[in-house]
Protein backbone atom coordinates (compact mmCIF):
# COMPACT_ATOMS: atom_id res chain seq x y z
CA UNK A 1 0.00 0.00 0.00
CA UNK A 2 1.34 3.28 -1.23
CA UNK A 3 0.56 6.69 1.16
CA UNK A 4 -0.59 10.17 0.53
CA UNK A 5 1.71 12.85 1.72
CA UNK A 6 0.34 15.48 2.07
CA UNK A 7 1.39 19.40 2.34
CA UNK A 8 -0.27 22.63 3.06
CA UNK A 9 -1.23 24.74 0.11
CA UNK A 10 -1.41 28.65 1.27
CA UNK A 11 -5.03 29.73 0.83
CA UNK A 12 -6.68 32.40 3.16
CA UNK A 13 -8.69 30.17 5.51
CA UNK A 14 -9.61 31.53 8.62
CA UNK A 15 -11.02 28.38 10.41
CA UNK A 16 -8.76 25.55 11.80
CA UNK A 17 -9.37 23.29 8.39
CA UNK A 18 -7.07 24.39 5.61
CA UNK A 19 -6.55 22.57 2.18
CA UNK A 20 -3.85 20.04 2.12
CA UNK A 21 -2.38 18.72 -0.95
CA UNK A 22 -0.95 14.84 -2.24
CA UNK A 23 2.57 15.77 -3.38
CA UNK A 24 2.04 12.58 -5.47
CA UNK A 25 -1.27 12.27 -7.12
CA UNK A 26 -2.65 15.65 -5.92
CA UNK A 27 -5.71 14.62 -4.29
CA UNK A 28 -6.83 17.54 -1.94
CA UNK A 29 -8.05 17.19 1.66
CA UNK A 30 -10.08 20.25 3.72
CA UNK A 31 -9.00 18.73 6.58
CA UNK A 32 -7.02 19.88 10.02
CA UNK A 33 -3.66 19.18 10.58
CA UNK A 34 -4.98 16.59 13.45
CA UNK A 35 -7.31 15.05 10.92
CA UNK A 36 -4.31 14.23 8.43
CA UNK A 37 -2.23 12.87 10.67
CA UNK A 38 -5.04 10.34 11.69
CA UNK A 39 -6.46 9.17 8.35
CA UNK A 40 -8.21 5.79 7.74
CA UNK A 41 -6.50 2.84 5.41
CA UNK A 42 -9.11 3.89 2.85
CA UNK A 43 -8.50 7.88 2.90
CA UNK A 44 -4.65 7.20 3.25
CA UNK A 45 -3.99 5.42 0.24
CA UNK A 46 -2.49 6.51 -2.85
CA UNK A 47 -2.67 5.63 -6.06
CA UNK A 48 0.47 6.75 -7.38
CA UNK A 49 3.36 4.28 -7.34
CA UNK A 50 6.23 7.12 -6.53
CA UNK A 51 4.16 7.19 -3.25
CA UNK A 52 6.12 6.02 0.33
CA UNK A 53 5.03 2.64 0.53
CA UNK A 54 3.09 1.86 4.37
CA UNK A 55 5.84 0.68 6.99
CA UNK A 56 5.01 -3.17 7.80
CA UNK A 57 4.67 -1.77 11.13
CA UNK A 58 1.89 0.81 10.34
CA UNK A 59 0.31 -1.48 8.07
CA UNK A 60 0.13 -3.89 11.12
CA UNK A 61 -1.55 -1.19 13.33
CA UNK A 62 -3.67 -0.24 9.99
CA UNK A 63 -5.03 -3.54 10.01
CA UNK A 64 -6.42 -3.81 13.85
CA UNK A 65 -7.87 0.07 12.89
CA UNK A 66 -5.05 2.25 13.78
CA UNK A 67 -5.14 5.58 11.36
CA UNK A 68 -2.08 6.65 8.78
CA UNK A 69 0.19 9.57 9.34
CA UNK A 70 -0.04 11.30 5.98
CA UNK A 71 1.59 14.38 6.64
CA UNK A 72 4.97 14.83 4.23
CA UNK A 73 8.33 15.16 6.66
CA UNK A 74 8.79 18.94 5.31
CA UNK A 75 5.40 19.71 6.17
CA UNK A 76 4.90 18.88 9.49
Amino acid sequence: MHKHQFIKQDCNCTKRATIWVCKYCETKEYRSLQEIKRLPSHQAECSHKDAPQVSHDERFKGFLGGTFDCVAPEAG
